[in-house]
């Protein structure tokens, strides 16, 4: 399961271990975005108070994560661009400097952070895989890798299954949900084409489902369990038939 936090306070770390082995459970990754959404915090942010605090609260969470060996992901977090050119530079350049800095710390926990390109009517900072993979050449770290998300994906990629492959070296997180980002398989994207490619590149990493709990919060938990398992199973027998 993903776990969204806004401050490391809201969870309490014996509560959650203990929930997490009652129900044979792993934490895949802490999401982050709340902290931008919610209390204004962003990594492009030039105010120096502002880059502190936002590294502050981001490096609690890393901290937590690392107890459960979970990444965390730099989603929202990051911040939109503001201003002329010039000072949209400057904030690129902040949130690079801030995110090498994570990654050097991360590294040190025993972690990694996962960058997701989001698109572009919720950001201006990070909008396909193109990009994304940019940036993190840019900061230069092993620690940082790219997270793919297959709703934003739909919406800024050409080629879906292109991205996905020159993602491939940075690939370190996967996102699935449909193009009205309902459950799998409650939309038109190809999911069985989009875990071939996932297997051709040899991706191990965890497939989660970042979905709208819609109509309910059972019914889409339901539906996108039957769906993977089926798509899972699918792909582990080498048939890629469309799951129902």
């Amino acid at each position: 399961m993903e776990l969204s936090l806004r401050h490391v306070h809201e969870l309490d770390f014996e509560w959650l271990a203990g929930e997490l082995e009652k129900y044979g459970l792993r934490v895949s990754a802490f999401a982050t975005g709340r902290m931008y959404l919610e209390g204004k915090l962003c990594l492009c942010d030039l105010r120096p108070s502002v880059r502190a605090k936002i590294q502050e609260e981001l490096i609690a969470v890393m901290k937590l994560a690392s107890r459960f060996q979970a990444p965390v992901i730099i989603g929202g977090v990051r911040g939109r661009l503001t201003g002329d050119f010039s000072h949209r530079e400057k904030q690129r350049e902040a949130a690079i400097h801030a995110l090498r800095r994570l990654a050097m710390i991360a590294k040190d926990l025993g972690i990694y952070l996962v960058l997701e390109p989001i698109n572009r009517y919720e950001t201006n900072f990070i909008n396909c895989t193109a990009e994304g993979i940019e940036l993190i050449q840019n900061v230069g770290h092993p620690a940082l890798k790219l997270l793919l998300d297959t709703f934003h994906m739909n919406i800024e990629e050409a080629d879906p299954l292109s991205a996905i492959r020159k993602a491939s070296k940075q690939l370190g997180y996967i996102h699935f949900a449909d193009n009205n980002r309902l459950a799998p398989g409650q939309g038109h994207i190809d999911f069985p084409a989009v875990v071939k490619v996932l297997t051709e590149i040899g991706y191990s990493g965890f497939i989660t489902a970042e979905v709208l709990p819609k109509p309910d919060d059972a019914t889409a938990l339901l539906q996108t369990g039957r769906y993977l398992h089926t798509l899972t199973r699918s792909a582990t027998y080498g048939k890629m038939e469309n799951p129902s």
